[in-house]
Order: C-alpha cells, then structure tokens, then sequence
C-alpha cells in the first residue's frame, strides 16, 4: 500500500471512532466535552459583582471620571482598578462617615499629560445611586 491510502485510511478510522464514541457518550448521558465559558462580568476584586452599592459607585465614578479627564477610564485595566478599589473602599467610609473625597493623582494619561480625578461622595449618592 502506498503512503496516501494509508493515511486517509487512519483519517477515517479516527473520525469514525470520534464519531461513535460521541454516540456512546450521548447514549450513556457521559455529557460531552465542555463547552467554553461565555465571557462574565469582571468581578470586584474577588468579591461578587453583585454588591449593588460598590457597582453604582463604580458605574459613576467611571462616568464622572470621564467627564473630568476626557479620557474613557473603563478602557484602561489599570484605572478602572484603581476606581474600583476606591468605590469599595469608599462605600466602606461611608458607612461611618456622612462624606468622604475620592482622590486618584495620575489615574491615566493622555497625549495633553497626565490626568487627575478627584470628586466628594456623600452617603446620599450612594443611596441614590444604588437606588436604580
């Protein structure tokens, strides 16, 4: 025998035993191979993405960000790090406090330089925020 027929004999040897063993499988009710995960939300820091609070904040500091840099601080993994720790750690103030400044010196950079996001929160936003 030559060399191609060889080949395209084990090329149908493999199919077919794929081909039978995913029968078998669905007979069996084995599941198949696991099927890819859909992309998720990013999670906060290991914590469920689910805290409302934490979320709103986050969802308007990246909003208010914007509106004082320019720059869209969700596209940059760094910054909206850096937003996100400070909603947490912002949600966690004021739930003490009746106010406190979010201050971020360098949150990202643009051809014009470096961009600074500083802003109050009280604990109304928040309430109001979280509200929707």
């Amino acid at each position: 025998m030559s060399l191609p027929i060889i080949l395209g004999l084990a090329v149908v040897v493999v199919v077919a035993a794929y081909a039978l063993a995913m029968y078998l499988n669905r007979r069996s009710g084995i599941p198949a191979a696991p099927r890819p995960l859909r992309a998720q939300a990013p999670r906060l820091l290991g914590r469920a993405s689910g805290d409302r609070e934490t979320q709103a904040v986050v969802n308007w500091l990246l909003t208010q960000a914007f509106e004082q840099t320019g720059v869209r601080v969700a596209d940059d993994k760094l910054a909206y790090q850096r937003i996100v720790e400070a909603a947490h750690k912002a949600v966690q103030e004021l739930k003490t406090r009746e106010t406190t400044t979010i201050s971020l010196p360098f949150l990202t950079a643009d051809a014009s330089g470096p961009k600074h996001f500083e802003i109050r929160l009280t604990r109304e936003v928040i309430q109001e925020l979280a509200r929707y």
